[in-house]
């Protein structure tokens, strides 16, 4: 048996896709478990889709412990139903929750018992992702954290792409979640500095808002593996009218010792925008250490909200107090090696420009090729084009 003293559970949320479903159960069946017996298996599945799902769910041999399957007398939703899976943990020690259109890594079992081990007693810690982002959903551009010594990073969004809840970080949650609907109908405050308005505009559906909306209030972080234990196919369902490769990411396939870091020590923490927060970049350029500052390197960020007298971005400036080069990847170290050039610019929130210089994105693009990238300089091209006609229409 190897050094863990809780095996988490593995609950798979399934609805209305039968070939997604029996993909993840054949990545379950294959992956590794030595060290490790009696893992339970459940598989969840919403009222109301294909009876496909529960013949295969049913058909499925699980030679690793006690499986069962629960079908659900009503249709619970999205939010619903993920928050009946997460809500299992209080039922046992934890809980690995797995959607039907994910992919898991032959070694996501080990990964999930290292990282429950180290972080169990971490009162910051809101849940362990065993997805690796490659890609800022807020953006939609390409994400690359920065490297350090360790085998994860953190940031204060929650992943739906495979994640792991202890039952004392999933009860905080529930308790935290009850109060909020309580005492407001409005449960995300559209005025939070701290949100992404897109996460804002998210329908009402998705649980994720909601949890990082609680990470926010409660200063909670996800830890985040550099190599990813699952993949997500996005296949079409509640979520994708139709299939995505977008968030494919690589899997990791040989077994390793995982080298964790505490939040308290770690230079790598994001914010709920995927921005390295300022604290961590003034760890690494102590030429910003006495400069408060916003982080914006992706000009997502909402300028009506920004309380602090600086920001760091890569939007255009009347005035910049320091500016920096765009040639090293990814892009907080052109930052933190001061790379010369006006790509971003450190400025007073005042003499922030609203909208990102077009030759900016331009020059995004042709270093990512990313497909996100172009839909924001077609926006651009659109907005340049409204405000042209709003002021034909002025004179």
């Amino acid at each position: 048996m190897r050094d863990c003293k809780i095996q988490p559970t593995i609950v798979v949320a399934a609805y209305n896709r039968p070939l997604s479903l029996n993909r993840l159960l054949d990545s379950l069946s294959k992956a590794s478990f030595k060290g490790y017996s009696n893992i339970k298996l459940i598989i969840s599945i919403d009222y109301g889709g294909s009876s496909h799902v529960a013949k295969i769910a049913q058909e499925f041999i699980w030679e690793y412990g006690e499986k069962e399957v629960v079908l659900q007398s009503i249709n619970l939703g999205l939010k619903k139903h993920i928050i009946y899976c997460g809500s299992i943990s209080q039922q046992c020690e934890a809980v690995i929750v797995l959607e039907d259109d994910l992919f898991v890594s032959p070694e996501f079992y080990n990964y999930s018992c290292q990282a429950l081990s180290f972080y169990k007693d971490d009162n910051r810690i809101g849940g362990i992702s065993l997805y690796s982002y490659l890609y800022n959903e807020y953006a939609q551009q390409r994400f690359i954290p920065i490297n350090d010594e360790f085998d994860n990073y953190f940031i204060q969004s929650a992943t739906s792409w495979g994640q792991m809840w202890t039952k004392r970080q999933w009860k905080d949650f529930l308790e935290w979640f009850a109060n909020e609907e309580c005492e407001s109908k409005q449960l995300i405050s559209a005025n939070n500095l701290l949100i992404p308005d897109q996460v804002l505009c998210w329908p009402e559906k998705s649980w994720k808002k909601y949890f990082i909306k609680y990470m926010v209030d409660k200063d909670k972080f996800f830890v985040v593996p550099r190599k990813s234990l699952t993949t997500n196919f996005s296949d079409a369902g509640e979520n994708y009218a139709y299939s995505t490769f977008r968030l494919q990411v690589p899997l990791q396939v040989l077994p390793q010792q995982y080298k964790f870091s505490l939040l308290s020590e770690s230079t790598v923490i994001y914010d709920s925008y995927f921005e390295l927060t300022s604290d961590c970049i003034k760890g690494l350029n102590s030429n910003l250490a006495g400069i408060n500052f916003t982080t914006d390197l992706y000009g997502t960020k909402n300028l009506d909200k920004i309380s602090t007298e600086y920001l760091l971005t890569i939007r255009d400036t009347r005035k910049a107090s320091l500016s920096y080069g765009f040639s090293l990847v990814p892009p907080e170290l052109n930052i933190i090696f001061e790379q010369p050039g006006s790509f971003y610019t450190l400025c007073k929130v005042g003499d922030c420009l609203k909208e990102i210089e077009f030759k900016k994105v331009k020059q995004y693009a042709a270093t990512t090729s990313d497909i996100g990238t172009k839909k924001l300089i077609s926006l651009i091209v659109y907005n340049t084009a409204r405000r042209f006609l709003d002021l034909l229409k002025t004179n």
